[in-house]
């Protein structure tokens, strides 16, 4: 089964947020709250989670901001 751009989008991120489990669990939200996807052919991404640390946004911001 191919996944969609969306499905792959969400797929990265959910890996960040297992990278990061420690901080999630401690701010008891997951990543797809932090951020806001828009588009289907070409997803964008958005962080609404001002207050993220630098590392997490730092590994959204390299893979979807190139």
């Amino acid at each position: 089964m191919i996944m969609t751009k969306r499905e792959y989008s969400i797929a990265y991120l959910k890996a960040i947020e297992k990278k990061n489990k420690d901080y999630f669990k401690l701010i008891k939200t997951d990543i797809l709250d932090c951020v806001c996807l828009s588009g289907e052919k070409s997803i964008s991404v958005h962080i609404i989670k001002k207050d993220l640390p630098f590392e997490i946004k730092y590994e959204i911001e390299s893979m979807f901001w190139k």
